[in-house]
């Protein structure tokens, strides 16, 4: 099968595009033909070595989690899919593997892809749209009627989590730049902020929780802006977060959390529920040719991206 490998950690330019085995599938898994693949930060993170000291890298590599494609071959254990289902997931296998022809993945984390969507769509959705799901519903315990700031609201992890928020009850404040304005407008938070003009910092408002989807500023930075018994949430648990998290059981009830997105196709078929009921719209920023991985990550390294960015593989 073709496959974008890495051999080494490095920029953009360590990509070769080769011919590999297809992976092998386990009693549990499945095998994909994959149609499209989805840049999420994690995978340039990965490409950089960011996660070298607790990821050991067993080098050549296919980075990539997102893929939308047609179950290939399934395990002996299989029991949810058949060959020639249409399917999107975020895969489960160390570093993922999406950028390749073939992937495969354990089957419960695995969905039916929704009708009413490309493969390009599909491929946008599973990891941003669930770490979004996960961290609003299991982390901040976001309940109807409070009041949310979501910062990076026009990124990938960030304008699902501004729609799952509105479905939940809340009401949103979105934080993004102003050249999202017309994206804004069509999502329609309760309040759209352009962090280029207006220091959301300084302003009078408080939250009941803040979910930093562009991990650009920390618990202690926003303190002041929380309510009382607020939860401030970031994806990026940088160093200060920890600290952060580990020292808000003595901030006036205040609290740091941090999380890591788990694959559950449970979670993914949930969020099939919310496209079904068109509660959900999928911004696409750009799509790529596998050839052209190397320039899909130097555009997601610009943390300007509105939506997310595909690999399409076939059709």
């Amino acid at each position: 099968m073709k496959a974008a490998v890495i051999y080494h950690y490095g920029d953009p330019d360590v990509f070769k595009i080769e011919e590999i085995p297809a992976p092998s599938v386990r009693n549990h898994e499945v095998l994909i033909k994959v149609n499209a693949a989805s840049v999420n930060p994690v995978d340039w993170k990965q490409r950089q070595g960011w996660h070298r000291f607790f990821l050991k890298a067993h080098f050549p590599v296919v980075l990539g989690y997102d893929v939308s494609g047609i179950v290939e071959s399934c395990g002996n254990s299989v029991k949810k899919f058949l060959r020639g289902d249409e399917v999107y997931v975020r895969l489960n296998r160390r570093f993922g593997g999406a950028y390749a022809e073939f992937a495969a993945t354990s089957e419960n984390t695995v969905a039916i892809k929704p009708a009413g969507l490309s493969w390009e769509e599909a491929a946008a959705v599973p990891l941003a749209a669930v770490t979004a799901l996960q961290g609003l519903r299991d982390k901040c315990h976001l309940k109807k009627g409070e009041d949310i700031l979501i910062i990076g609201a026009a990124g990938g992890v960030g304008h699902f989590a501004m729609q799952i928020a509105k479905y939940m009850g809340g009401r949103v404040t979105a934080v993004c730049s102003g050249r999202h304005q017309k994206m804004m407008e069509e999502l329609k938070p309760y309040r759209f902020i352009d962090y280029t003009r207006v220091d959301y910092k300084l302003l009078p408002d408080k939250y009941d929780v803040i979910f930093d989807a562009a991990g650009i500023d920390n618990f202690r930075k926003c303190f002041k802006i929380l309510k009382s018994g607020g939860r401030y949430l970031t994806s990026l648990a940088r160093p200060n977060t920890i600290i952060h998290k580990l020292m808000s059981p003595f901030t006036s009830h205040k609290k740091a959390r941090t999380m890591l997105m788990q694959s559950r196709g449970k979670d993914l078929e949930q969020i099939s529920k919310m496209i079904a009921e068109n509660q959900l719209r999928i911004y696409i920023d750009s799509i790529y040719p596998l050839e052209r991985i190397a320039d899909a990550h130097r555009r997601a390294e610009e943390y300007t991206t509105q939506g997310k960015i595909i690999i399409k593989l076939r059709g």
